[in-house]
C-alpha cells in the first residue's frame, strides 16, 4: 500500500532540476501537517515548518537536506502543482484506502471557497462526492461557479471508479446527460427535480397530485415522524413507477421511477408544508427514502465541518492553483480524521491534530 508521501512523488515537477533544494513530496508532507494543525497561509506554513523542523525529520522522516524550505519556495511549489493531477492523485489514495461497498450512498454537491473571492473572481467552486456510509471525500472538480457544475459532474463522475453505488445530486445537476453518465457507470440515481427542469418538473407534479384510483395501486409510501423541541415534522415519501404518461420517459436513461417528499412541520401552533420532487432510476420505497434522507449529510455533514471546524471559508488565498491545492490538502485532512477512530468526536480530534504533535502522526501516517 502506498504512503501519501509517494503519491505526492508522482506530481510533476516543473521546477529547474539544478535549482531544486527541496523535494516536491517533502514541501507537501510539511504543508499537509500544517494544514491540519489549522494553518490558514502560504507565511504560516512556511512558520510551521521552521518551528516543527525537529519533529518532521526525526518523527515524519523527512531528510530537509538542505533546511526546512521558506514559505516563498513553498507559495511557489503550491502555485506549479497541476490540481488535475493532484485531485487526480486524492482519488486514487481514497481508493487505495476506501472499500466503497456494492448499494453505497453517494451524494454529489457544490461549495464555494468564499475566502478565495474577490473583486475579479467570484471564487473557487468545487463540486464534490462524499461517501455517506464512510462519511469521507471520495473527490472533488473545480468549476467556475455554481452554474458550471452540469459540466463538471460528469468529469467527476469519469474519475471516480464506482459500480452500484446510488448517487443523489440537487436540481442543477437534474441533467438527462448526467443520468446517462450514472447509468454507464451501472449506478443508480436520485436526482431533485425542479423549476430548472420546467416540463418534466410541472409534469410530475401534476402527476402527484392526481388521486385517481390507477395512480393510487402504483404508489408506493413510507412515513416519518420526528418530535423534539416543541417541534413536530412528518415525512411522506411517495415513489412511483407509472412512466406511461411520461412523454420523455426514453430520453431518461434507465428511468424506473418518480418520487415525491412532502414534509409537515408544526410548531408553536403553526403548520406550514413543502413538497419535493424526484426523477429516478430505482423502485424500492426504503432505498429511496434512505437516498433523498442521507443527502443533506454533504451538506450538514461535510461542509458544515469544513467551513466551522477547519475554517474553509477563513482561507484568504487567492492564487488559483495555490487555493485549490490547499483545499485538497484540506480535504485530506479532513479524510485521515474521520478514518481515524478512537472515539472522540470530530472536533475534539481536529484540535489535537493542532496542539498534540505524536497524535498528528497517527492521524496522518498511521
Amino acid at each position: 500500500m502506498k504512503t501519501l508521501k509517494e503519491y505526492f512523488n508522482e506530481l510533476n515537477d516543473n521546477r529547474q532540476s539544478g535549482k531544486v533544494k527541496h523535494l516536491i513530496s517533502e514541501i507537501l508532507v510539511i504543508a499537509l501537517c500544517a494544514v491540519c494543525s489549522g494553518v490558514q497561509t502560504v507565511f504560516e506554513i512556511g512558520e510551521f515548518a521552521e518551528v516543527k523542523k525537529d519533529w518532521l525529520r526525526n518523527e515524519v522522516g523527512l531528510l530537509l537536506e538542505n533546511g526546512v524550505p521558506s514559505h516563498d519556495t513553498i507559495g511557489r511549489v503550491l502555485a506549479m502543482i497541476n490540481p488535475k493531477q493532484f485531485q487526480s492523485l486524492f482519488i486514487s489514495w481514497i481508493e487505495q484506502s476506501l472499500n466503497i461497498p456494492t448499494g453505497s450512498y453517494i451524494h454529489i454537491d457544490g461549495k464555494t471557497l468564499r475566502g478565495s473571492a474577490s473583486e475579479q473572481s467570484r471564487g473557487i467552486h468545487l463540486v464534490s462526492a462524499f461517501a455517506h456510509e464512510a462519511g469521507v471525500v471520495l473527490g472533488q472538480i473545480k468549476c467556475a461557479e455554481k452554474s458550471n457544475e452540469i459540466t463538471a459532474i460528469p468529469e467527476l463522475l469519469n474519475l471516480l471508479k464506482l459500480k452500484h453505488s446510488i448517487i443523489t445530486i440537487d436540481a442543477m445537476g437534474c441533467q438527462k446527460e448526467i443520468a446517462k453518465e450514472i447509468t454507464k457507470k451501472k449506478c443508480d440515481y436520485v436526482l431533485a427535480l425542479k423549476e430548472n427542469q420546467p416540463a418534466a418538473y410541472n409534469d410530475v407534479k401534476d402527476y402527484f397530485s392526481i388521486e385517481d384510483k390507477d395512480f393510487q395501486n402504483t404508489l408506493l409510501r413510507f412515513e416519518t415522524l420526528d418530535i423534539g423541541h416543541g417541534r413536530e415534522e412528518k415525512r411522506e415519501y411517495f415513489l412511483s413507477n407509472n412512466l406511461n404518461w411520461f412523454e420523455d420517459k426514453n430520453k431518461w436513461a434507465n428511468l424506473k421511477s418518480f418520487g415525491m417528499v412532502k414534509s409537515t412541520v408544526r410548531c408553536k401552533g403553526k403548520q406550514y408544508s413543502e413538497k419535493r420532487y424526484f426523477i429516478s432510476s430505482i423502485e424500492d420505497i426504503n432505498e429511496f427514502v434512505t437516498a433523498v434522507r442521507t443527502h443533506w449529510t454533504i451538506e450538514n455533514t461535510l461542509h458544515w465541518s469544513l467551513d466551522v471546524i477547519f475554517r474553509d471559508d477563513e482561507c484568504q488565498i487567492r492564487e488559483k492553483n495555490t487555493a485549490e491545492n490547499i483545499a485538497i490538502l484540506r480535504r485530506i485532512c479532513f479524510n485521515r480524521i474521520k478514518m481515524y477512530q478512537n472515539g472522540k468526536t470530530l472536533k475534539r480530534k481536529k484540535m489535537l491534530c493542532t496542539f498534540d504533535d505524536s497524535f498528528r502522526f497517527n492521524v496522518l501516517f498511521s
